[in-house]
């Protein structure tokens, strides 16, 4: 048996994928007003969309995504920039990748959420814990892609940067940083998705309130109008689409000269 393996154009991606999300919603539809499935309080797709609507609405539902979004972005920048940095110096000394190389593999595994409560222990309450525990589950993909990045640069490069008298700081600051921006952007590509996950799961556990993981947990508490929490849950999950569509873009349009090599 052959597979038909051409790409397809951007267009058939979108309609595929159109059809799939709503034939997942259809079916699902039928069975549970067949009553295949009787459970109360499960959604119902067409009830729920119908929801979307007087969310769109709510202007307490729109506050909520403001935080989560300020909150998300202050996340991933501090990954960023602690990503690029650590990553390029570990990629570029071995002294610096010996001494981190096992702190990285410890903390890389823990659950960010969980560590979120002992942020709050530090901080206190607001937005600067939330976005640290997002910066964390966020910074590690953006550091490993820097990391071999920065391995991966031109050896010719490297030698002429060093022919000229250039330190070991600057030929990473001036060679192999440039060079490994393309996989450092891989990383926050990636991270970003994962940072909107997160920082909805920290509000849910850590937060007061505020943010769509607020919104969720008030409305879930009151259980008035389940239909709206999975209302929000699903706009959460389309801003965290939009979110990867935007990155993918701007990776395409910064990044695309170095397609294949930063994926």
């Amino acid at each position: 048996m052959q597979f038909n393996t051409e790409p397809l154009s951007r267009a058939a991606v979108i309609g595929y994928g159109v059809i799939g999300t709503v034939g997942t919603a259809v079916v699902a539809e039928v069975v549970l007003r067949s009553g295949l499935i009787d459970k109360p309080g499960l959604p119902i797709p067409s009830t729920v969309l119908g929801s979307v609507g007087d969310l769109l609405g709510d202007s307490t539902f729109w506050d909520a995504v403001g935080f989560t979004l300020r909150e998300w972005l202050l996340g991933v920048l501090i990954a960023a920039v602690a990503g690029v940095l650590l990553g390029g110096l570990m990629g570029a000394f071995s002294k610096v990748f010996v001494a981190f190389e096992l702190p990285v593999e410890v903390f890389r595994v823990l659950p960010s959420v969980a560590v979120g409560p002992i942020l709050v222990l530090l901080f206190g309450s607001g937005m600067l814990p939330l976005s640290l525990t997002v910066a964390l589950s966020c910074v590690w993909p953006i550091l490993l892609n820097t990391l071999y990045g920065v391995r991966g640069t031109d050896a010719t490069a490297v030698q002429t940067a060093r022919t000229f008298g250039i330190s070991g700081l600057g030929v990473l600051a001036r060679v192999k940083i440039p060079s490994a921006l393309p996989f450092a952007f891989t990383g926050i590509r990636v991270s970003a998705s994962i940072g909107l996950i997160v920082a909805v799961s920290a509000e849910l556990l850590i937060g007061n309130g505020q943010g769509i993981g607020g919104y969720i947990l008030v409305n879930s508490a009151n259980a008035t109008d389940l239909d709206m929490v999975y209302a929000a849950t699903l706009a959460a999950g389309v801003l965290g689409v939009a979110v990867s569509a935007l990155f993918a873009v701007v990776d395409k349009k910064a990044f695309g000269w170095k397609k294949g090599l930063a994926q």
